[in-house]
């Protein structure tokens, strides 16, 4: 144990200090098997290889360069704004700490102005630039700015190779097989698995950010689009993206129209991600991806630890791809059964993606867990 411990603390090390090269690469894989459908059915309607792959590159590309563009336009003007939305929101906690002292709470209003040193904080904002702001928010993965679009060109060339190798891939792996080496049978099935994810997450993520938006843009909002783009964007992030995504609008809306416009954006944003996460997505998805929630919480706390942000957006399809490898061990295949996600079948705890004989049962609780099983 302790030397399988110190082995997995020498690869994560090495995978923190190579981040610049493996985080292109990885979205690369990520974004070709999300691409493979249109490359495949364009295909099959005699669409000659070349084409169908320049039409599935410029797809990509061209999505990417249209919310990016979009995206930048919208903060740098959003920033020429932001230090009059700090000033609102350091009005409204003044104001809020005069009606805190005013009901009994004495020194409210000292206590709440000492936790932000506001001019710091608006000189701040008014004098960097936006994308020196990208630039720090990514520096812990790349660096730099001018490697992020190193990594953007990194991502689009290595994408086309995967694509053009990605034919044929079932056979060569048997042949690797029958060659002697490993079986990459469960993981290229895990490859359909994450397909089906990332297009559905696609799916329901564009329709976060298309109710978002229409939800800003029905309290009057100045940048509507903006927080579309950003639910679009953060909805990647499981389980605090939407919450993080929220913010920004709930704050524009306190400071333009008050408190009851940032109480009923908090609530529509609500709605919409309990809506979707709750019925939509389950719906789509069903229990074939089982994991366990904490266990995706988790991986998104270490993914961003390891990747930076990043890595959050790609916390679940890299688990999901950890969860297919461990299963495959004879050894660590318990540490994949205990990433399962729980669920109750005739009174007792079933671990999804497991079938269990008649009399075999993996407890899941004190409630449910019989002793001795």
């Amino acid at each position: 144990m302790i030397l399988t411990l110190a082995c997995v603390v020498v690869v994560l090390t090495g995978m923190k200090a190579a981040a610049g090269v493996l985080v292109p690469m990885v979205y690369a894989f990520f974004l070709a098997v999300l691409s493979f459908p249109l490359l495949r059915w364009l295909t099959r309607h005699k669409v000659p290889g070349p084409i169908a792959l320049g039409i599935t590159l410029l797809m990509n590309l061209g999505v990417l360069a249209g919310l990016i563009t979009l995206a930048v336009r919208l903060l740098i003007s959003f920033n020429s704004d932001l230090p009059r939305y700090l000033r609102g929101v350091q009005r409204n906690l003044t104001d809020f700490g005069v009606w805190l002292d005013e009901n009994g709470i004495v020194g409210a209003k000292d206590t709440i102005n000492s936790l932000f040193d506001w001019n710091t904080i608006i000189g701040y904002a008014t004098q960097q630039d936006v994308m020196s702001r990208i630039g720090s928010m990514l520096g812990s993965t790349f660096g730099t700015l001018a490697t992020v679009f190193a990594g953007l060109v990194m991502i689009l060339i290595l994408m086309m190779f995967i694509l053009i190798e990605a034919t044929g891939t079932q056979r060569r792996l048997a042949a690797v097989r029958t060659s002697g080496g490993p079986d990459f049978s469960g993981l290229l099935r895990s490859v359909s698995d994450i397909q089906k994810y990332l297009g559905i997450k696609t799916l329901i993520s564009a329709l976060t950010g298309l109710l978002a938006g229409a939800w800003c843009w029905f309290f009057d909002l100045q940048y509507p689009l903006l927080w579309a783009i950003l639910a679009f964007v953060f909805n990647y992030i499981p389980a605090v993206g939407s919450t993080a995504a929220s913010i920004p609008a709930i704050v524009e809306a306190l400071v333009q129209h008050g408190g009851g416009a940032a109480i009923g954006i908090a609530i529509g944003y609500g709605g919409i991600n309990f809506a979707l996460d709750n019925f939509v997505q389950p719906t789509l998805l069903g229990n074939r991806f089982g994991i366990s929630a904490l266990v995706v919480v988790l991986s998104v706390i270490f993914w961003g630890w390891l990747w930076g942000p990043l890595g959050m957006f790609l916390a679940v399809p890299l688990t999901m791809v950890m969860k297919v490898l461990l299963d495959n061990s004879e050894e660590f295949r318990w540490i994949s059964v205990a990433m399962s996600q729980k669920k109750m079948r005739r009174g007792e705890v079933e671990m999804v993606g497991y079938d269990l004989d008649e009399n075999e049962i993996v407890g899941g609780g004190a409630s449910t867990e019989k002793p001795g099983h």
